[in-house]
């Protein structure tokens, strides 16, 4: 089956970090506290809570009896900061036990956003069975037909002992902070190797985790602009964020085209860093772009943006996005208005054809779309665009 995002998947070239690990054996009270105060913070948008309750339970049951469990990566962002990069759902799970309250399995979307937004799960939603139920430990019977001591149990109906074993248990907790480069490349590398929890994290949700920024945080009221929804062809967002990760790039090749190497990966999170530094008036004005290409987009069918089997194709987008965006911002929104007739043209061009199937990463598939977009949707040839501006934003 054929994804429903055609992306092209490619290796990050390998540099050498100055990174500094410190590792520290927290007990479970104390990172639950931590969590409550913000201290450690659940990464925006990084992925839903996963763990059905019997899996949880045996997590809560391995500290409670003393078991060792796999240690949890922190990214130190400031001195008392950090961010989770592997361990999330093992740190839910604690709070959730805490809190005596599991999350029903259809509200977690809903919920991830509200702890996003929150830092926690306000008091009101948690004791709403809508979005939780109780949260009693569930195990099957044991081998000699009697219950499991702990089956059916909350965090306080635990006896003392017990309690006193989970409360006590330390987690070692890895606290990393790269000191050189003066990026976040190597949280980025770290994020894509580790899969503890046996689910990997896609590039997008890595990013969701390092760059929060009030720039990303309208990508994601973006991609759940309705519009947008049409022209993606899915109703539903996509689980592990390829559509915001489609946002995103175009939006770095809008401000960073000629800059473009080669390594879609690294370029985006340069990007990404970049963008954190937007003012509030740079992020209102991408927005609106944003809002105003979909307005010029109007008289295309939203299936053209589809291959034939179905998938919306990345690079066809994002070089009508780069395209339309620059004249919109160069010249505003009434003169941008392009033609399906012009739209199909380029599609029906073999070399843009090649250029959106093929090695879509390669620099020259990048700068050929792209030319090949200004000319047909506008009658502009590169060697034009120095005259008339549009060496990018």
């Amino acid at each position: 089956m054929a994804e429903y995002f055609e992306m092209q998947n490619e290796e990050t070239s390998i540099v050498s970090y100055d990174i500094s690990v410190i590792p520290n054996d927290f007990n479970v009270m104390t990172i639950n506290s931590l969590i409550e105060s913000g201290v450690i913070s659940m990464p925006a948008f990084q992925r839903n809570y996963v763990w059905d309750r019997k899996r949880a339970s045996r997590f809560i049951e391995s500290l409670i009896l003393g078991l060792p469990v796999p240690q949890i990566f922190l990214y130190q962002m400031d001195r008392n900061k950090y961010s989770v990069i592997d361990g999330q759902q093992r740190l839910l799970t604690i709070y959730f036990f805490v809190k005596q309250r599991f999350p029903r399995s259809g509200k977690r979307t809903f919920l991830r956003k509200v702890f996003d937004q929150n830092g926690n799960i306000p008091d009101s939603i948690l004791a709403n069975n809508e979005y939780f139920q109780d949260f009693k430990l569930q195990f099957a019977k044991q081998e000699n037909g009697t219950q499991h001591p702990l089956n059916n149990k909350k965090y306080h109906m635990l006896d003392v002992s017990q309690r006193s074993a989970f409360d006590l248990m330390p987690i070692r907790c890895m606290s990393i902070r790269q000191n050189k480069p003066e990026d976040t490349g190597s949280i980025y590398e770290i994020f894509s190797r580790l899969n503890t929890g046996g689910l990997n994290l896609s590039p997008q949700e890595i990013r969701g985790c390092l760059y929060t920024s009030p720039f990303y945080d309208m990508l994601y009221a973006l991609n759940s602009n309705e519009k947008w929804r049409i022209l993606v062809g899915k109703k539903e967002e996509d689980d592990k964020f390829r559509d915001v990760e489609v946002l995103l790039r175009s939006f770095a090749l809008l401000y960073g085209e000629k800059s473009y190497t080669g390594s879609m990966v690294q370029f985006l999170n340069r990007f990404s860093k970049d963008a954190q530094k937007f003012e509030e008036e740079e992020v209102k004005k991408c927005n609106q772009v944003f809002e105003d290409f979909l307005t010029v987009c109007e008289p295309i069918d939203p299936k053209e943006f589809l291959t034939k089997t179905g998938s919306f194709n990345v690079s066809l987008f994002d070089s009508v996005f780069v395209v339309i965006a620059k004249k919109i911002i160069l010249s505003g929104v009434d003169s941008s208005k392009i033609s399906s007739e012009a739209f199909d043209s380029l599609k029906n061009d073999t070399a843009f054809r090649n250029a959106i199937t093929h090695s879509t990463s390669h620099v020259d598939s990048v700068k050929s779309r792209l030319s090949l977009a200004r000319k047909y949707l506008y009658g502009i040839i590169d060697s034009e665009l120095n005259s008339e501006g549009e060496d990018g934003k």
